[in-house]
């Protein structure tokens, strides 16, 4: 949990903990009873001590106009190497019977008219209004746990369970919620009461549910593993917000606050009778690594399966949160931040998954043309990942101009040369005023 806080204040590379920290290997008897859920939706495979993602930093950088996809190229990568078992092997499933989804390409239908106001997906599902209502439901929930009062988890199950059926039928929902997230984001910031952990667990929901996808888990059982991914950071209400967005290292007292908080969020859950299984095993053991350099030094499958993706989803996030004080990285950025300085931290697995269901130009962002106009991406072709849809309305100084959508798909003259958040277009204004 300190590693949330503190992550882009103080950053150590992984090469820089101390030498021989390892854990006692536990039996397997031991290592399945640490999965409390008693529901692991992987088929636990053995694995070798060896670097599975050695050349993925390499991997992105290929960013050159190429009509392949990022997933063919990161498995082509992958094959080389000593995981290719893994790689070739049939997907994991949840044993639930339950349609499987995967994300498949959007329908022409997704795309809407003005992408700045994102209502509906094609079937009518209103995706503003209920984005709202679930930041105001996460909001009430961290003031009732830092007030100590009880709080209704069904009502965050009802919202993903809606979300959920969306995605049976129109799988571009998630497109269109993460360009309303990506709007709503610094308004969250501004005017929500805890905005700060609101934020994380809108972004935890979006991306567990994208891996999830990815990783072809079916819906029923995925809806609870994306709450844990939610409310993993519960306990931090109870820290001050003061400590939560110091910008500055962290005194030994307010980091012993921030280590405690997943303690207190279970002695809450405990008070107030709530059970949920998912929930206290993220909270639980979410701060283990799978190299052993975790709190409790537990390694590789010994940590449960929604502890392992969510405590590497919780860096990812980590890394792409806008805070007052300093700029978030692109989603690709924070990917490569993590392969670079904490690649053996986690299951190798899931970064895979994670490394494949998140774009190079993710919806929402902005993209900078060889032209020099500037647009936001609001559709991304999966076969195509390098050429999204996007609603040019910017010149090369993020002055508006007339508004066109270009599917780059359809233009191979046209270029990506950058992409870049709200704030970057910021900065591309006021520097050509500086310089005008």
């Amino acid at each position: 949990m300190s590693k949330y806080i503190d992550l882009l204040r103080e950053h150590q590379p992984a090469s820089a903990k101390k030498d021989g920290k390892k854990s006692k290997k536990k039996s397997k008897k031991d290592a399945n009873a640490l999965d409390i859920s008693n529901q692991n939706p992987y088929r636990e495979q053995s694995t070798k001590d060896a670097d599975t993602l050695e050349n993925i930093d390499n991997l992105l950088e290929e960013h050159h106009e190429t009509e392949i996809s990022t997933n063919d190229l990161l498995i082509e990568e992958l094959e080389k190497g000593e995981y290719s078992d893994l790689i070739k092997a049939e997907p994991f499933t949840a044993n639930i019977n339950h349609n499987e989804v995967s994300h498949n390409e959007p329908s022409p239908a997704s795309n809407q008219d003005n992408p700045q106001t994102p209502e509906r997906n094609e079937y009518g599902f209103q995706i503003s209004s209920w984005l709202k209502r679930v930041e105001q439901t996460l909001a009430s929930i961290f003031s009732s746990v830092q007030q100590d009062e009880p709080i209704n988890i069904n009502i965050l199950n009802e919202h993903l369970s809606v979300l959920f059926d969306q995605l049976q039928t129109a799988p571009n929902t998630l497109d269109v919620l993460e360009l309303e997230i990506n709007k709503h984001i610094k308004n969250t910031m501004d005017t929500s009461h805890h905005a700060d952990l609101v934020q994380k667990s809108v972004m935890m929901m979006l991306y567990n549910t994208k891996m999830g996808l990815q990783l072809k888990i079916q819906l029923q059982e995925l809806l609870p593993h994306t709450i844990a991914a939610m409310l993993q950071h519960l306990g931090m209400a109870t820290v001050s917000e003061y400590v939560r967005q110091k910008a500055d290292k962290l005194s030994d007292d307010e980091m012993k606050q921030v280590k405690q908080s997943g303690q207190t969020a279970l002695d809450y859950l405990n008070t107030h009778h709530i059970q949920h299984d998912k929930l206290i095993s993220a909270i639980t053991f979410s701060s283990e690594r799978y190299d052993g350099s975790g709190a409790q030094g537990r390694t590789g499958h010994e940590i449960p399966w929604v502890a392992r993706i969510i405590s590497l989803l919780s860096m990812f996030e980590a890394l792409i949160h806008f805070r007052p004080y300093r700029q978030r990285l692109l989603p690709r950025d924070a990917i490569r931040e993590i392969v670079k300085h904490h690649k053996q931290e986690f299951d190798p697995e899931m970064l895979k998954a994670l490394i494949e269901s998140i774009s190079l130009y993710p919806v929402g962002t902005y993209i900078q043309l060889n032209t020099g106009e500037i647009g936001q991406v609001v559709n991304i072709h999966i076969k195509f990942p390098l050429r999204p849809i996007v609603y040019i309305n910017m010149d090369k100084y993020g002055h508006a101009i007339t508004e066109r959508k270009i599917d780059l798909k359809k233009q191979p003259n046209l270029m990506i040369q950058k992409c870049m958040y709200e704030e970057g277009i910021k900065e591309l204004t006021e520097s050509s005023e500086t310089h005008a």
